[in-house]
């Protein structure tokens, strides 16, 4: 009987932490759906590029940006690239904000994710549209503008 209790104890631990994991999972799972939805997206010579939503970190000092670009050839990227885009530019209305890191990873055939992240500005409007542009993907030059609204609540 005594080695009942050791085992029903034991068991009780693990549906525990089995409880807890999951709901430590349950809000990135849901962060993530609302990721594949998507901010906005254009296209321009063959290659697209998706913003697929952000998120505002380090307390509320910058803002990270997840995107997704996929291109319709076969076009090579150096492996030591820092960044896949030349020189994005981010408004928060007509305020310029710096960019402080790209990163990517190659997760398809001719598809790419990453994330980039700029500083915020101490004061922003409420609910201020965000313009996120750049003239060049893959060493090829065009342009892709995506414009959404930056919620402050988040």
């Amino acid at each position: 009987m005594r080695n009942l209790s050791k085992y029903t104890m034991r068991l009780s631990g693990v549906a525990l932490l089995i409880c807890l994991l999951i709901g430590f999972a349950s809000p990135t799972l849901t962060s993530a759906e609302s990721l594949n939805q998507g901010l906005g997206s254009t296209e321009d010579n063959g290659i697209k590029l998706t913003i697929n939503g952000y998120s505002i970190i380090n307390h509320g000092q910058n803002i990270r940006l997840y995107y997704t670009i996929h291109s319709n050839s076969n076009i090579e990227v150096n492996p030591h690239a820092t960044s896949l885009m030349e020189s994005p530019h981010i408004w928060i209305e007509h305020t310029l904000v710096r960019e402080n890191s790209d990163s990517y990873k190659k997760v398809g055939k001719n598809e790419y994710k990453g994330t980039i992240e700029a500083q915020l500005h101490q004061y922003r409007p409420e609910n201020p549209h965000m313009t996120f542009k750049t003239l060049g993907i893959f060493n090829q030059k065009g342009q892709w503008t995506i414009r959404f609204i930056l919620n402050n609540a988040e």
